[in-house]
């Protein structure tokens, strides 16, 4: 906007004062239409230093007055000294603002002094005009003030909301852990008559079946407490919540492999096929995705032999997938052996199985 004052008031002034230059009456030099635009100029501070503006406005005024006599100048000097009052009335404070409004009618009465169009006798009109448009500044100025208040009371109102909706959320994480509190002792004291030593099992396969119970039990619960965890934790952190991934989950891996179940699928310890499913996750990592990919599953009875083949990738990816697959394995004391032949690898890993109980 500032730019487009000083243009079109530059482009105004620049055609008064050739018009001004053509009359012969008038008798200006050419020197005057570059003269002049020290006048108009300064509106490119109207918004930034409105006041050093009417300052140069009213000197460049002055000065041209001095020089160049009778010159019709207030058909540009009137707008250029209402734009610029009204800026330093809106946006200054009331010491400053007076300032600009007394630069302002300070070129007023230079320019009248000597204008080939007005003289001293439309001051009377004029200068209440000029104190009318700073006046109309100083509305605009309070106004502002208000917004800036409303805008500064509204971002409290809106911390003041944040802070009730932080301390509703803190109440309920701590009603949320008096129920977990809850939880683990009534689920822990049924694991713990489940697994009572002074139950005695007629055979084998009831002692398993109690194990497997337990072992439902212990997921349920497990899965009960990450939901409430999940409630829990603050929303910046990045923990997972979700149920830790079994072998039933394998399939979600494959995209295409070929998967083989082989021996008596049962169900195994927690820890167990976690890591399973990450050591085939490993290993799909370390093999190209195509149509030949085979993961095997094998049940022993004392261990979970897991087999995958496949081409391999290149030769980066291939090493650091098939190393964190080992050391899932060795976490678990079994063995693992990764092997290469013309471009196709095949990962071997067995991990053992405790039958505790039987």
């Amino acid at each position: 906007m500032d730019v487009a004052f000083a243009v079109l008031l530059s482009a105004g002034g620049t055609v008064l004062m050739a018009m001004n230059v053509a009359d012969q009456k008038v008798h200006a030099s050419w020197l005057v239409v570059p003269a002049f635009l020290a006048v108009t100029l300064p509106l490119l501070w109207r918004s930034t230093a409105p006041l050093l503006a009417l300052l140069v406005t009213a000197i460049a005024i002055g000065l041209n007055v001095a020089l160049f006599g009778t010159v019709v100048r207030c058909g540009i000097v009137f707008p250029v000294t209402f734009v610029l009052v009204f800026a330093a009335a809106a946006r200054l404070p009331r010491g400053e603002a007076l300032q600009g409004l007394a630069l302002g009618l300070l070129g007023v009465v230079l320019m009248t002094l000597d204008d080939g169009q007005v003289g001293p006798d439309v001051l009377p009109f004029f200068l209440p005009l000029t104190a009318a448009v700073w006046g109309l500044g100083r509305v605009v100025f309070g106004r502002n003030v208000l917004v800036a208040e409303l805008e500064s009371r509204t971002a409290e109102l809106r911390r003041t909301r944040d802070d009730r909706a932080r301390l509703e959320v803190a109440t309920d994480r701590a009603r949320l852990s008096v129920q977990l509190d809850r939880l683990l002792q009534r689920q822990l004291g049924e694991l713990a008559l489940m697994a009572n030593p002074s139950r005695r099992d007629a055979d084998a396969d009831a002692a398993i079946a109690r194990f497997e119970a337990i072992e439902d039990r212990s997921r349920r619960t497990l899965d009960e407490m990450r939901a409430m965890v999940g409630v829990l934790r603050h929303d910046d952190l990045d923990a997972p919540t979700a149920p830790q991934p079994t072998l039933r989950h394998l399939e979600s891996l494959l995209h295409g492999a070929r998967l083989e179940v082989e021996g008596s699928p049962r169900v195994l310890p927690a820890g167990v096929e976690l890591s399973a499913y990450r050591v085939v996750e490993h290993l799909l990592a370390a093999i190209e995705d195509a149509g030949d990919v085979r993961v095997v599953v094998r049940f022993g009875d004392d261990a979970l032999e897991l087999v995958v083949t496949g081409p391999l990738r290149r030769h980066g990816a291939a090493d650091t997938a098939l190393e964190r697959a080992r050391e899932r394995v060795e976490l678990h004391h079994g063995t693992f052996v990764a092997t290469t032949d013309r471009g196709r690898a095949e990962a071997i890993a067995q991990l053992p199985v405790a039958l505790a109980g039987v």
